[in-house]
C-alpha cells in the first residue's frame, strides 16, 4: 500500500511541474545578410537582418563618433554597450514584408507597417570585428564580423536571454 501511496504522490509531482509558456521567437535563425546604413546623421548607424518569409527582423541601431561604417578602426575592434534607448538590439515582427533600406534607412519609416511583436535590449554588448581577408597593393577587403554577448531582449510580457548572438557579417573594401 505505502508504494502505491508513492506512485501516486510521484504521478501528482511529475504532472504538475511546468517550464511555463514556451516562447517561440528564435532570434539566432535569421539567415538573412547583414545590412547597414548611416541613419538620420553621421553619428547613427544601424546593421540589420529581415526574414522576409515570416516577417521579422533584427535590428542593431547605436550612435557613436569614432565609428564610421566604410573605414576600419585601428584595435580592428569597436564596442558598443547595448542599453534601451541609444544603443539598442530591437527584434520585431511585422503584419507584412517590408524592405529594409526604405524601413531602417529614412527618417520616416513607410507606411502601412503594423509591428506586431517588438522586443528591445535592456542590456549586453555589441562587439564590431575586423579581420583582413586579403590584401592588395591598391585595396585592403575586410571580413566585418557583429557578435553579440549577454543580451536580453523584453516586451509584453516576454523576456529572451542570449549569451552569446552571431549577428552577422559583411565586407568593407579600404583603398589605399
Amino acid at each position: 500500500m505505502n508504494n502505491f501511496f508513492y506512485y501516486i504522490i510521484f504521478i501528482a509531482v511529475l504532472v504538475s511541474c511546468s517550464e511555463g509558456d514556451i516562447i517561440e521567437n528564435d532570434i539566432s535563425n535569421f539567415t538573412a545578410p547583414l545590412e547597414n546604413c548611416s541613419n538620420q546623421n553621421e553619428d547613427t548607424f544601424v546593421f540589420f537582418k529581415i526574414d522576409p518569409q515570416i516577417n521579422q527582423s533584427l535590428s542593431l541601431s547605436f550612435t557613436s563618433t569614432t565609428f564610421e561604417l566604410n573605414t576600419v578602426p585601428e584595435s580592428l575592434t569597436h564596442t558598443v554597450a547595448l542599453n534601451n534607448t541609444t544603443n539598442i538590439l530591437i527584434y520585431r515582427q511585422f503584419n507584412t514584408q517590408i524592405d529594409g533600406t526604405a524601413y531602417f534607412c529614412s527618417s520616416v519609416p513607410p507606411s502601412g507597417i503594423t509591428v506586431t511583436q517588438e522586443l528591445k535590449s535592456s542590456n549586453g554588448n555589441a562587439e564590431i570585428k575586423y579581420v583582413v581577408k586579403s590584401d592588395t597593393a591598391t585595396e585592403t577587403v575586410y571580413t566585418r564580423t557583429i557578435t553579440l554577448t549577454d543580451i536580453t531582449l523584453e516586451g509584453a510580457g516576454i523576456a529572451i536571454r542570449q549569451e552569446l548572438l552571431q549577428l552577422g557579417e559583411d565586407e568593407i573594401t579600404v583603398l589605399k
